[in-house]
């Protein structure tokens, strides 16, 4: 267990595509449970940033912390950092923080841990998860981005990028209010598989992810 840590979850109740997104059945949990867990493995300072006081009750029953959020930085308008900041003006002793966001159930606890590791050898200022990309790109207007039509070079020889993934941002307190970021000064990367990076943003991706966890829960109880 890390000490002198803290993680943030975000978790405002308004959402279009998936109403009541955060607390949706996800094979007998709700969604933000499985972020809460995963959290917890890492350290006991886990903190819901919410306005919503049906998930306020769900966090606290899986054992995180809770931050009211003020309406007025819960809009669609709002961004993250607005979050990061209350929590900041809120908890006290923050030096070392995640933001772990609720719509990767599939994250495991020991890439947060590996983020916590990188960022405490003081060698970046901030930390995220990526998922490497060997992909061939495009412009709207059909020109290639990182490759050329006349030298097409196979994927495992083309030049690596990474993708966020958005799973978990890590960074200092100082470094957050001097850039106004969760990414600032030397960046340092996570990398994750691609299949636990999956993100849910409507109900197509929560039935992928659903149908994901039920294989892997098949194969754990027959290895059992």
């Amino acid at each position: 267990m890390y000490k002198m840590i803290k993680i943030i979850i975000p978790a405002r109740g308004g959402s279009k595509r998936i109403p009541g997104k955060n607390l949706v059945d996800l094979n007998g949990k709700p969604l933000i449970s499985y972020s809460i867990e995963n959290s917890l493995r890492v350290t006991k300072e886990v903190y819901v940033s919410t306005d919503c006081p049906k998930i306020q009750d769900v966090s606290i029953r899986y054992g995180a912390k809770i931050i009211r959020r003020p309406a007025s930085i819960c809009t669609d308008f709002c961004k993250t950092d607005s979050a990061i900041k209350h929590f900041l003006n809120t908890v006290s002793d923050v030096n070392f923080f995640a933001c772990v966001q609720v719509t990767t159930p599939l994250m495991e606890s020991k890439y947060l841990k590996k983020g916590f590791d990188k960022i405490q050898s003081y060698e970046f200022d901030s930390v995220l998860s990526v998922c490497k990309s060997e992909k061939f790109y495009w412009t709207t207007d059909g020109e290639p981005v990182n490759f050329s039509i006349r030298d097409r070079l196979r994927t495992q020889d083309m030049e690596k990028h990474y993708e966020e993934n958005g799973a978990f941002y890590i960074t200092t307190k100082e470094q957050f209010l001097s850039n106004n970021s969760l990414m600032g000064g030397k960046v340092g990367f996570i990398e994750t598989p691609h299949i636990i990076s999956l993100e849910i943003d409507d109900l197509q991706d929560l039935n992928i992810v659903k149908a994901i966890q039920k294989v892997s829960m098949v194969r754990t109880r027959n290895k059992g």
